[in-house]
Formats: structure tokens, C-alpha cells, sequence
């Protein structure tokens, strides 16, 4: 049987942060209702078989914000309808003013073992300029709920974001890692087009931005964490996303929901972003093949492995697709010498390649 990893989308959140692009809605009770009506029937409609489940992950928008009668609802059909291996992932992104004891109870019985924390920063007042509605305080009532039923709990992290500084960021680390969440992610902010924050005119510092980067890798290095992709650190290799690897090894992977992606079978599937179209049955609004030997396709693994710290592994690019990378690359190898290295017949970023790392693969494909 074939590994699946399936992601399912839930839109709904209580306010729009101000540097948020992603499909979301606000809350409430009738729009919930029919989209969960029509996501169940999505999932209801898909052929899992040849496939066991390795991973499930319930993302937003905000999926602790909807009843976990809701969650729960879906987590039942997928569990009728799929196998599902015993060491199954199954994580749910959750914001720590819409987490509870009584969700964080029904999401462990229902075999939820992995939580996700919306935190973004500690300091109330950056919280608070960039739209988010809960404090330093909420998160950390949220946290300790959590661990007392889950041993695996990851934290997000943005930098970037305006009235950040090193000593605020210092600050976010040394809160979380004393907490003894095992999992954190940090992503670098980018101000997309119609979000508030670029209405508002704000601009990344990207020459701060490295800076803090650079500066929360090494502090969580010396605490432990390793860096296994450019955004996420974990305490043990047990605690890395499983579910995230299959998308960085091109693995098959199926999204239910409002603007969700697959890509299984080698087709590359993008359900629609209209609420109104996925209500009434219309899901799917583009379909792709990506041909698994041609240039696409060898251009996709190279993207995606240099992401994490195991790298490409040449020998099997090679061979997957009739090429010598090395000899091909040889002139962009040594002008990347600086960000690149071949260790272990892998292709890895160094570490200061990490934060180049889009501009990097650029130049190698």
C-alpha cells in the first residue's frame, strides 16, 4: 500500500490577522454548517483505497475556533473510510484563545497526538499590532492544558514583524524553550498584497530579519533543537513534522477543503477558493499532470529536499532521472560554494545558505 498524507482545511477564524493572505472566514454557526456538510461529502467521495494513512492534519484558518463535534465529525469519516497505520500523525493547528480543556480531552480520545500552537510572538504589544487576539498569558494557560495530554506540542514563531527587535525575539525563545514544548517553528513574515499590513505600508527589515533568523538558530542549537528545514527546529528526531516530509519527499498527500491541495498519483490538484463554489459540490478547479521522470518533476525534488537538513540524495536523483547532477551543476556548484556542500553523496545547504535558500535553488535548476 501506498503512503498517504491528507491535510483538511478549516477557514474559519475569529478575527483576520493583519498579515494574513490565507483563505479564511469569520466564524460563524450557518457557514460552518454547510461547509462542513460539503467537506464531509468531499471526503466521503474519495477513493482511499491502495493507501494507508501516515499522517493527518487539520489546518487553517483556525480549527480550534469550530466545535470539536466538528473535528471530530471529520476525524470519524476519514478513520470509516481509510486505513489508517497505528503510528499515524495527526496533528490540529489550534490558537491558544480557542484552545480548552474539553477540546484538548476530545482531541486526545478521538487520537489526535500532535498539537500545534498559533503563538507568532510573546510580547503582548506585538500581538496586539498585528491583529492577534491573545496574550502571553492566554497562550500559556493554553500550553499547560495541552501538556497535560500531549507529548507532542510545536509553537510558531514569526519574525519580522513590526516592533520586533534581537532582544524581543531572545525574549519568545527563551519562553517557549522553558516551557518544554519540543517542536518550533519560525517563519520569516512576508507582507502579501491585500493583507492590512501591506495596505498599511509596512516593509520587512530583511537585513534584520537574517539577523534575527541567524540569532534564533544559534540560541536553539545550544538548547538542543536541531534545525531539520529551514523553518523547523525539534528536540528529537521523533518530534519533526511527519507530515510536512511528505511534501518535501513528493510523496502523495490529499487536501480536503476550501483551497486545499493534493498531489497524488503524480497529478498535482487544486480545489477552488470560493466559498459558494465549494458549498454546492464544486471542489475541484485545476488538475495537472507532473510527468515523474521529466524536468518538472526533477526540478520539484531539488527544490524540496535542499529545504531540509538531509539534503538530496544525488545517487538516487541520478538514477531517477538518467542525469549527473554534479558534473551538470559544476560551474553554479563552485560559485555556490560559500552555501553548498556535498556530504555523504547528499547535496546540503550550509548554514548560511539556509536563508538564501530560494535564490539558491534558483540558480540550480
Amino acid at each position: 500500500m501506498k503512503p498517504l498524507a491528507i491535510y483538511v482545511h478549516i477557514p474559519f477564524c475569529k478575527a483576520r490577522c493583519y498579515y494574513c493572505s490565507f483563505v479564511s472566514s469569520l466564524y460563524s454557526l450557518d457557514r460552518v454548517s454547510k461547509y462542513f456538510d460539503a467537506l464531509l461529502r468531499e471526503i466521503d467521495l474519495f477513493d482511499f483505497s491502495g493507501f494507508v494513512v501516515n499522517s493527518i492534519y487539520f489546518g487553517g484558518g483556525t480549527p480550534s475556533v469550530v466545535k470539536q463535534e466538528n473535528i471530530l465529525t471529520v476525524l470519524d469519516l476519514i478513520k470509516k473510510k481509510a486505513f489508517i497505520s497505528a503510528e499515524a500523525e495527526i496533528t490540529i493547528e489550534c490558537n491558544p484563545e480557542s484552545f480548552s480543556r474539553e477540546k484538548a480531552m476530545s482531541f486526545k480520545k478521538a487520537g489526535i497526538n500532535r498539537i500545534s500552537f498559533g503563538l507568532q510572538s510573546t510580547d503582548d504589544k506585538i500581538l496586539k499590532r498585528i491583529g492577534r487576539i491573545h496574550t502571553y498569558n492566554v497562550f500559556l494557560k493554553a500550553c499547560s492544558i495541552a501538556k497535560e495530554y500531549f507529548s507532542n506540542i510545536s509553537a510558531d514563531l514569526i519574525i519580522g514583524l513590526p516592533g520586533q527587535d534581537k532582544r524581543s525575539l531572545k525574549t519568545d525563545l527563551e519562553r517557549v524553550v522553558s516551557l518544554g514544548i519540543e517542536h518550533i517553528s519560525i517563519y520569516g513574515l512576508k507582507v502579501e498584497e491585500g493583507t492590512l499590513l501591506q495596505k498599511e505600508g509596512y516593509k520587512v527589515d530583511e537585513d534584520l530579519t537574517a539577523d534575527l533568523y541567524s540569532n534564533a538558530v544559534d540560541y536553539l542549537a545550544g538548547k538542543g533543537f536541531i534545525r531539520y528545514e529551514v523553518s523547523n527546529f525539534s528536540k528529537e528526531d521523533k518530534y519533526r513534522s511527519r507530515h510536512n516530509f511528505t511534501y518535501w519527499n513528493r510523496g502523495d498527500y490529499v487536501g480536503f477543503g476550501l483551497s486545499a491541495h493534493s498531489f497524488i498519483n503524480n497529478y498535482r490538484i487544486e480545489n477552488t477558493c470560493s466559498y459558494i463554489d465549494y458549498i454546492e459540490g464544486e471542489t475541484e478547479c485545476k488538475r495537472l499532470l507532473i510527468s515523474p521522470l521529466e524536468s518538472e518533476a526533477a526540478e520539484e525534488t531539488i527544490m524540496l529536499a535542499l529545504r531540509t537538513s538531509d539534503g538530496l540524495d544525488i545517487k538516487s536523483f541520478n538514477e531517477k532521472f538518467n542525469r549527473d547532477l554534479l558534473s551538470e551543476k559544476s560551474g553554479q556548484l563552485k560559485q555556490l560554494d560559500k552555501f553548498l556542500k556535498v556530504e555523504d553523496n547528499r547535496l546540503k545547504l550550509k548554514d548560511d545558505g539556509f536563508y538564501v535558500m530560494n535564490e539558491i535553488i534558483v540558480r540550480l535548476l
